[in-house]
């Protein structure tokens, strides 16, 4: 038996908790509060099968740059060094027999060659939360689209870690737009009478689009209506896909008090809990931060041309942060594609998407027909979360398009695939 004076790391004293009983350590003869040994040192291979890449978690590329061309960008070890090293066990009293006992396959495998051991910080080809957003997303695509445990249980996974250990929302990941902020919605207007109908009713001309109008959109379906809005009017002009000699009317939009969101471009900057290789699922949430850093480019990437699928796994995501955080956020931050990530979009939530509009006492007609009024309360109905800035209407016509594009000397880089340009070391040129 050990004792727990003669056990250091924090996670292997925790096998006191439930494991414990009087009895003589082994190590320092005393008598007193000890676990088996064989149930601590089982505990430490099972961290090691979990939390430390083998032969199969590494990609056949990885391999190769490995034992072929003798790279050393993954550190590579043998069972005693992982322990030793890694662990950092070696000053522990038990560690000559922890070596001893350790399980066959950690010496050899099946081939008869020695058992190597790989680091992995979650940035292996083979990440485990890409494989189970590939997996989500063919569920939700091709099988359980509207029933789907497997869905929730995975954005369960996925969303943890931007939750305080008394599940609210980290503070960190929220952002707040106070009265006086603003966001900016435009419209398209293919005449002067249409113009002159959204001045006329900018609350609903402005709002959300009816719900029996609604098409797909990359966090909503059709039917069901939720208010985009951008950070810029720049980034708004861009978002409706607006073409050279469009007509469209902007406005400013404000929080008749605050709007809550939950900030998606900051959830890479999140930190994991504090875990070592001692802990149950450290390796898992090495995997997930680095996900988490991909994660709002696949929500923010456009769709496809006549792929009418490819928003499903966007949209069940929305509706998941919807009913999960609905009552701490009342919408979404993402980047924005149109504008190469440079501009910020908003997204709130369908019961958060009413829109205001107060007239000034005094309306100029030179400015078109007289705006009518909507209340931030109605009679019947939720209160609206924003308000129509006053004489923030704009009118543009659109004169040029903005093509950025990169470009290549040769035509393999130009299809050259994601997973490539990372492995040549390409991502940022």
């Amino acid at each position: 038996m050990i004792c727990i004076d003669c056990v250091t790391p924090n996670p292997l004293k925790k096998l006191f908790d439930t494991h414990g009983k009087e009895g003589d350590c082994k190590y320092c003869g005393r008598h007193g509060y000890a676990v088996e040994s064989a149930q601590l040192f089982n505990y430490v291979y099972e961290r090691v099968a979990e939390n430390v890449a083998g032969k199969d978690d590494l990609s056949n590329y990885e391999l190769c740059m490995l034992y072929d061309c003798g790279s050393d960008f993954i550190a590579v070890s043998e069972i005693d060094i992982v322990l030793m090293e890694w662990f950092e066990l070696e000053n522990e009293p038990y560690f000559d027999d922890l070596c001893k006992g350790v399980p066959a396959e950690f010496r050899k495998d099946n081939e008869g060659n020695e058992t190597h051991f790989y680091g992995d910080d979650g940035s292996l080809e083979q990440n485990v939360y890409e494989y189970r957003w590939q997996k989500f997303v063919d569920d939700v695509q091709y099988k359980h689209r509207y029933f789907n445990a497997g869905a929730d249980k995975f954005l369960d996974s996925v969303f943890s870690v931007l939750l305080t250990e008394e599940g609210e929302l980290k503070p960190e990941v929220l952002r707040t737009v106070t009265h006086g902020e603003m966001l900016y919605r435009a419209r398209h207007a293919q005449s002067q009478k249409q113009a002159e109908e959204i001045i006329r009713n900018p609350a609903s001309e402005f709002g959300p689009t009816p719900k029996h109008l609604a098409s797909s959109q990359r966090m909503t379906p059709n039917g069901i209506s939720a208010l985009y809005c951008s950070l810029d009017r720049e980034t708004c002009l861009s978002e409706i896909r607006s073409i050279t000699g469009d007509h469209v009317v902007s406005v400013a939009l404000t929080p008749v008090s605050e709007v809550k969101l939950l900030d998606l471009t900051v959830m890479d900057q999140v930190e994991p809990p504090a875990l070592t290789l001692l802990d149950k699922g450290c390796r898992e949430s090495l995997h997930r931060k680095v996900f988490l850093g991909s994660l709002v480019k696949k929500m923010s990437r456009p769709k496809g041309r006549n792929d009418e699928l490819s928003y499903l796994s966007t949209q069940v995501v929305f509706e998941y942060l919807r009913l999960r955080f609905g009552k701490s956020v009342q919408g979404l931050v993402f980047p924005s594609v149109q504008t190469g990530e440079t501009g910020t979009n908003i997204v709130l939530f369908p019961e958060s998407s009413r829109l205001a509009y107060l007239p000034p006492e005094k309306h100029d007609l030179a400015d078109g027909p007289a705006p009518q009024a909507a209340p931030i309360k109605p009679p019947h109905g939720p209160q609206a979360s924003l308000i129509v800035a006053p004489d923030s209407i704009r009118f543009h016509k659109i004169t040029a398009i903005e093509t950025k594009a990169k470009e290549y000397a040769k035509i393999y880089e130009l299809y050259m695939s994601d997973l490539t340009r990372r492995r040549l070391g390409l991502d940022d040129k």
